[in-house]
């Protein structure tokens, strides 16, 4: 039985408790029983008989089929992760399944948020394992939404139990019809046992239905859990072995239930942030309550997104629970919420699932099966939901769990904002929160130039999470919650001075591509809109030269969720609350506030355009901080932009990327950084069978002609350079003109490749003092990645360089030490080219390479240095 009464005044008896079992009548559920025969319970709606198949349909699964359809997605999707995480009683393995990335990091690094969803503890509530198994397959099918079910799947840990007491489903799944009366301790006369109602788990149970001995035999899992085992309520737990609330001989004794301990540390369990147990029936939410009070009221929260989702579906159903404080305090029946929410402090609660219980509160709903038109002439009847409606139940059930994951990934925060000056397409002002460890970020910002008052910008503010549902494309509020979830509040100071702004056409980004109109990672992630600072006398009276404006944003996530004041400290979960969430004053509370944390300069002088790209910004680019490594940038035609990225691994070895990106104003956008694999150095070399992945992204922005940022995001990780031109490419300018005659090879610049060795290729630069860089990004003989380089000059038309260097040494990312960097020999190299093509002639002094040549095609020209064929 539930916590509390479904079979009226029946329940409220006290019976005593037989010792031994006794003989009871084999049981018959049927749709009709016009006569009344002994041995029959009508239902009034067929029963439900579970087919072996994988996939959903208008029916139950058997659990082969059930268990067959979570591994084939585990097989056939990146987003479910099979872990064995125990045995049942009969030595049968007990699944957990965590669905999302495979890596358990968000994007940025971050240990993801986790959560835990139960299902079959009961093995007569079928709907259950279909209910989790409906969540599992909807993480694991869901199309790329760009929004939020990538976002769960990127960011969130979601672990999920489909069938925990597998044994006993297993035996209710062989009986589907059949359960014995007039045995049970308690209610004899209206507790069926056994077969189609069975329970417990198996313990000292043999699978045979006729042998009546041992059918009342096995431990209540849902009361097994401590701190409020061997609860003194005899009818809600029961130290005697006969009756269906038996608790077993101490707290997790049973395996089951050991197994459902150790999926709580897939988290790992200091991740941990919401616990359910998945239950039939009464259209309720059970949940306790401990000493602590914020805890209970985040309980409350996440009921409540929970059972708004739900009823907004056309057929939605109420899920009822009690306020905090209409709930006991510090009591319990060994139920496993009551574990989680004192053992690990995490909002937890028994939901069971429809149909009703007949209560008053879900008037007139009349109860169990009665609820679909059934007969209802015994209580039990709610444990056999009509197969008409677990498709309904297992699809709107997961999406609601999907809500309430959204709301326990934590609270939004300001991610980055960018000013983009509207006239030139130039950003002038861009900030960002970078991770720095677990608990902190550090805020970079880069102002290009002063905005300026009157002066039209778009504003461009990206956000944690995806902040608003989508509804056929458009904003709506999510479903259960109120118009207010919509409501976005922005304030600008000077000291605390309000400034007249301008803020027109505000929406929020559905389409990629970043600032200035385009979401960050998932649509509504963005919020944009035409900006500018009044140029109004009110305004001037207060600028005096560039002046230090901040600004103060406050906005909510879809479940209501308060932005964190403050993105410094990365907000987690601990002790039963919200860690590091910060509101408007800088104090840690479970609600937010509005952050502040953003200035700008903002200036009433006239100005002149901001630095906008030019063909001469393509060029070798490096960090002296990172020298060892760096960039070569080549601008095309039509805004195109091409990457060639010259790096190192995490052990040492050379590594590359490539990218084909865009120009917007003076900014270079690279949304795909490629890394290739599978070559081989020399007449090996195979392009069928070179391969490449998008590995990540990468963003620059440039002040001037001779210096600039970029940044890279790639796995999760994200890391900063600040750029400095190593070269200038000859016919190419930047800035001011320069003077000197320009060589009939000043075309050759640009990338170039033999298609017989796709795969691999040779940058090049004609330079202004006649001398002529290039760099091979290609392969070893062993297949790992290698980029050669050098500086050679012209003679007789060709390009000739003497000495090829190749290093090793260098560290990826934050580590990089440019001392670790050595330069080696490598050979030498000939290129014999012009517009039409020609030869690349090399000859290695490393061992394993040898000498070769290729024939190569011009890949890339640059723009106004294209050839005249």
């Amino acid at each position: 039985m539930k916590r509390f009464s479904r079979l009226g005044a029946v329940l409220a008896a006290s019976v005593a408790l037989p010792a031994t079992a006794q003989e009871g009548t084999l049981t018959e559920w049927v749709q009709t029983n016009p006569f009344f025969e002994i041995g029959k319970i009508a239902l009034g709606y067929p029963v439900p008989i579970p087919v072996d198949t994988p996939m959903p349909f208008d029916g139950f699964r058997t659990y082969a089929g059930l268990h067959t359809r979570h591994q084939d997605l585990a097989v056939t999707t990146p987003w479910v992760h099979p872990v064995e995480i125990g045995v049942t009683r009969t030595g049968r393995t007990v699944w957990a399944y965590r669905l999302g990335d495979e890596d358990m990091l968000t994007p940025y690094g971050l240990p993801e948020p986790a959560t835990l969803t139960n299902g079959g503890m009961h093995a007569r509530e079928w709907q259950s394992p279909e209910t989790v198994t409906g969540i599992l397959e909807l993480l694991a099918t869901h199309g790329s939404d760009k929004h939020f079910y990538d976002y769960l799947r990127d960011q969130v840990n979601m672990i999920v139990i489909p069938s925990l007491n597998i044994d006993s489903f297993l035996q209710t799944q062989r009986f589907p019809t059949l359960n014995y009366l007039d045995t049970d301790p308690d209610f004899p006369d209206t507790s069926p046992r056994d077969g189609r109602m069975r329970r417990k788990n198996m313990l000292e149970v043999d699978e045979d239905l006729f042998t009546q001995f041992d059918h009342l035999n096995g431990v209540d899992m849902n009361r097994n859990n401590p701190p409020f085992w061997n609860s003194t309520n005899g009818v809600r737990s029961s130290d005697n072995f006969l009756s269906i609330v038996h608790h077993g001989t101490e707290p997790q004794s049973e395996p089951e239930i050991q197994a459902l301990d150790a999926a709580a540390h897939l988290g790992p369990i200091e991740q941990l942030r919401l616990y359910t147990d998945v239950h039939s029936f009464s259209l309720v939410h059970f949940w306790v309550r401990n000493d602590n009070d914020r805890l209970s009221r985040q309980t409350e929260d996440v009921l409540g997104v929970f059972t708004g989702h739900h009823l907004a579906f056309p057929e939605g159903k109420w899920y009822a629970f009690a306020d905090r404080n209409s709930v006991a305090l510090n009591q319990g029946i060994g139920a496993s919420d009551e574990y989680f929410t004192h053992a690990y402090q995490v909002p937890s609660w028994t939901l069971e699932i429809e149909p009703s219980g007949g209560q008053t509160f879900h008037a007139p709903l009349p109860g169990g099966g009665a609820d679909y038109g059934g007969e209802g002439v015994n209580g039990h009847d709610g444990f056999i939901l009509p197969d008409s409606e677990i498709r309904r139940v297992r699809e709107e059930l997961a999406q609601s769990f999907a809500a309430v994951y959204y709301r326990q990934s934590g609270p939004p925060h300001i991610q980055a904002m960018r000013f983009v000056d509207q006239l030139s397409g130039a950003v002038v002002f861009e900030a960002e929160w970078d991770v720095v460890d677990d608990g902190n970020r550090i805020l970079f910002m880069n102002q290009v130039q002063p905005m300026v008052l009157g002066r039209k910008y778009t504003f461009w503010l990206a956000f944690s999470k995806p902040m608003r549902w989508l509804e056929d494309g458009e904003v709506t509020v999510f479903p259960g919650q109120l118009d207010e979830t919509l409501d976005v509040d922005r304030q600008v100071f000077v000291g605390a001075t309000p400034i007249d702004t301008i803020l027109d056409d505000l929406g929020w980004a559905d389409t990629p591509g970043g600032a200035p109109i385009g979401f960050m990672r998932y649509k509504t992630d963005v919020l944009r809109a035409d900006f500018s600072f009044q140029d109004s006398a009110d305004n001037r009276e207060i600028y005096d030269g560039a002046t230090e404006t901040n600004l103060r944003i406050r906005a909510f996530d879809m479940t209501h969720m308060g932005l964190d004041a403050n993105p410094a400290t990365v907000v987690s979960w601990a002790d039963g609350h919200w860690t590091n969430y910060d509101n408007s004053i800088g104090q840690q509370t479970d609600f937010g506030g509005r952050d502040s944390s953003i200035s700008l300069l903002v200036t009433d002088e006239i100005l002149v355009d901001p630095f906008v790209l030019e063909p001469g910004i393509a060029s070798a680019w490096y960090d002296p901080d990172h020298d060892g490594e760096g960039f070569i940038i080549e601008i095309l035609a039509d805004n195109r932009a091409v990457l060639y990225w010259f790096t190192y691994d995490d052990e040492g070895n050379q590594d590359w990327y490539i990218a084909v990106g865009e120009v917007r104003g003076n900014r270079l956008i690279f949304t795909e950084l490629l890394r290739f694999s599978g070559g081989v150095f020399g007449p090996a070399f195979d392009p069928d069978l070179v391969e490449f992945e998008v590995v990540g992204s990468a963003r620059f922005i440039w002040s001037g002609c001779d210096e600039g940022l970029m940044d890279w995001h790639i796995g999760n990780r994200k890391g900063r350079q600040r750029l400095n031109r190593i070269t200038r490419i000859m016919g190419l300018d930047c800035g001011f003109p320069r003077l000197g005659p320009i060589r009939e090879e000043a075309p050759l610049s640009g990338a170039w490749f033999d298609p017989t060795h796709n795969g691999e290729g040779f940058t090049v630069e004609v330079l202004d003092n006649d001398l002529v860089v290039v760099y091979w990004f290609s392969f070893g003989p062993d297949g790992s990645r290698r980029w050669y380089f050098g500086v050679g000059e012209i003679r007789n038309g060709k390009l000739v360089f003497e000495d090829m260097l190749t290093t090793k040494g260098g560290i990826f990312g934050d580590d990089f030490d440019p001392a670790t960097v050595e330069t080696l020999p490598w050979g030498s190299l000939e290129l014999d080219i012009t517009c039409d093509g020609g030869t690349a002639t090399y000859a290695s002094t490393e061992e394993g390479f040898g000498s070769g040549v290729l024939n190569v095609v011009q890949l890339t020209s640059m723009d106004g240095l294209e050839c005249d064929t």
